[in-house]
């Protein structure tokens, strides 16, 4: 009753005539301290000419934000946010394994982060398809790295078979090579090449197993992450760079179909480092802050990474995710993630061992 009151007075003192408000409704809060209660608009009323009192409308209810979202024809979801957007909530996403024999997890989707309302945000890696795409990108120092990691840590006690692309010797990915496959290379680029080619291999025999009307379920998931993807495309001679660009753009269109998931992250993004092609392949898009509108819209299709109005710190991104925008707060990586891999090493297996293991189930399946 409060709350109807409270926006009673605020549309009166701005006369904003012609909005009204339900009052048999459900107010629902949320756990940022905010809440959402629905508005009904009449003749005269406007989305835009409300909007235009937006900020005298926050000032009113004590709120850092409203937004407003179309249910019908006319009526509209006001929403209203409470917390700062510098104290978003997070909480640390990996768990110390259990002193208990534990199986492996089959996840699709993991804990990522929370948007402005406080509600968990989930990456869905893995869906009813099969496996995903996922383009990251943003300055350097803002959180590319660390989301990496929260992705690691959402599929630690799971039975995906991990490779990480580290082009910086290593230096963000050895410290869990117990539980991930590491390719480090600064400057030659033929390992990368030979474990794409090893990927698509694992792709090739899940598809014709696939194809012969087998399913390919009791094999492990495998996710590729691979960082500064555009520089690695820069390695070597220009024969090798086409290879390397021939090995991912193949891995990235077929691998879907095999329960491969991809994640491609880069720091500087420009529309020439991630091509339209790219990015329309990508269903899902992490952007942190970055300079100017165009680097934004290499990555989510969209503006907004870039806002100087409502800057995103470090931690924060815009994600585009199955075609919804949201503003997140990224989770927190648990500081026993190395000793985590660790005790969950014997869920993982190299390239070789997921070839070999695919070639036994299509012979045991009747494919030769």
């Amino acid at each position: 009753m409060y709350i109807r009151w409270k926006l009673g007075v605020i549309f009166n003192k701005l006369k904003l005539e012609g909005v009204s408000i339900p009052i048999f409704q459900r107010i629902y809060k949320t756990p940022n301290k905010g809440y959402s209660i629905l508005l009904k608009f009449h003749l005269g009323m406007s989305p835009t000419k409300f909007m235009k009192k937006k900020e005298f409308i926050a000032v009113g209810l004590k709120a850092s934000d409203i937004e407003l979202e179309q249910i019908k024809a006319n009526i509209f979801k006001l929403k209203v946010r409470k917390g700062k957007l510098s104290q978003m909530p997070t909480r640390e996403v990996a768990k110390s394994f259990e002193d208990s024999i534990k199986l492996p997890k089959d996840i699709s989707s993991i804990p990522f982060g929370v948007d402005l309302d406080g509600y968990e945000v989930l990456l869905p890696l893995f869906n009813q398809d099969g496996g995903t795409t996922t383009l990251i990108g943003g300055n350097p120092g803002k959180g590319k790295t660390s989301a990496l990691k929260v992705i690691l840590s959402g599929l630690v006690e799971s039975r995906v078979s991990i490779t990480w692309f580290d082009p910086k010797n290593g230096s963000d990915a050895n410290p869990f090579k117990s539980r991930v496959n590491v390719v480090a290379s600064p400057l030659d680029p033929e390992p990368y090449i030979e474990n794409l080619k090893l990927l698509n291999r694992c792709v090739a025999n899940r598809n014709a197993i696939v194809g012969a009307g087998k399913s390919i379920q009791m094999l492990p998931r495998v996710l590729v992450m691979i960082d500064e993807w555009a520089m690695l495309g820069t390695l070597g001679t220009k024969q090798q760079q086409q290879e390397f660009t021939n090995q991912l753009r193949r891995l990235v269109s077929t691998g879907r179909s095999s329960n491969v998931s991809i994640v491609l992250a880069t720091q500087r993004p420009t529309s020439v480092t991630i091509d339209v092609a790219t990015r329309e392949l990508s269903g899902n898009r992490i952007a942190f802050s970055v300079g100017d509108e165009h680097a934004s819209e290499a990555i989510l299709g969209i503006k907004g990474a870039e806002s100087l109005v409502n800057p995103l710190r470090q931690g924060q991104a815009l994600t585009w995710i199955n075609g919804e925008v949201s503003r997140i707060s990224l989770y927190k990586v648990s500081p026993d993630l190395a000793s985590d891999c660790e005790d969950n090493s014997g869920f993982n297996y190299t390239l070789d061992e997921l070839i070999q293991l695919e070639e036994v189930y299509a012979r045991e399946v009747g494919i030769n």
